[in-house]
């Protein structure tokens, strides 16, 4: 992955160190444990919501100076009340919600969606419960709609080398995860850990209303001009999944919204 491509195309949106917003309404749609921390018990629920340090790293860098508030359904309604849409591996959207989400961007709105194909995180509970996260990227129809897809790095690998799988360190034959060491990518100063990151492509939008999409160099990152608003998409989720945050996630992220808030255009 060429790391210092992605260094400059997560900057490009402007000088380093990427102001924090203030005053701004989020909304966070999100099968990660970001707003709240599923729990096993009612005797769970109770310690972890005394206790400040079962607040995610994310809430507590947006929440400073923001309000973030949780989206379990988008519709013009609820999304008309937001200026900023998080959305880090959600679940399937409804054909209703991606209407309305398509929408929203193209009358000015600017979403984050973080798409990654394949989550490295051991699951906490077992296999099947709805308390899991998301563990593959279910965003294929709005991505379509905005003329992208998105290929996992086991597809990428298994393309180049139909063979590859038992001798990869990090993946298996049948395309599970096994290890992986993270990628650091810098962002003067800031850091996004990446494992087995995904890859965006272009394709033609889905429905034949135009988008204009750019893939950053390594194609971890597209930032897509949609209508009146913007949308910034992210391969990968693995600084999302980490609770304490990873190094200098907080800046890594601001640099993200650094890009999501520029106009379309820019």
């Amino acid at each position: 992955m060429a790391i210092a491509g992605v260094m400059a195309a997560l900057l490009m949106a402007g000088t380093p160190g990427a102001p924090e917003a203030k005053d701004t309404r989020f909304g966070l749609m999100s099968s990660l444990p970001i707003y709240r921390m599923p729990q096993a018990s009612v005797a769970d629920a109770l310690v972890v919501g005394g206790d400040a340090t079962g607040v995610h790293w994310l809430r507590r860098v947006v929440e400073a100076n923001n309000s973030l508030d949780p989206v379990d359904m988008l519709d013009p309604a609820g999304l008309a009340r937001l200026d900023t849409l998080l959305l880090i591996q959600p679940r399937a959207l409804t054909p209703a919600e991606n209407v309305a989400l398509d929408d929203w961007v193209r009358a000015g709105g600017k979403v984050l969606l973080v798409a990654d194909p394949m989550l490295v995180s051991e699951p906490t509970f077992a296999l099947g419960d709805p308390r899991n996260p998301q563990a593959i990227a279910v965003s294929g129809p709005i991505l379509a709609r905005w003329g992208l897809t998105l290929e996992s790095e086991v597809d990428a690998r298994h393309r180049a080398d139909p063979g590859i799988g038992g001798d990869d360190p990090g993946i298996e034959r049948d395309g599970t995860h096994r290890h992986a060491d993270d990628e650091m990518l810098d962002l003067e100063g800031a850091t996004i850990p990446v494992t087995l990151g995904g890859h965006f492509a272009l394709r033609a939008p889905a429905g034949g209303a135009p988008a204009d999409c750019e893939l950053r160099e390594a194609r971890l990152i597209a930032v897509c001009d949609i209508g009146e608003g913007r949308a910034v998409l992210l391969a990968d989720a693995t600084m999302f999944e980490r609770s304490p945050a990873p190094s200098d996630a907080p800046d890594a992220f601001w640099a993200l919204m650094g890009m999501v808030r520029d106009e379309p255009g820019e």
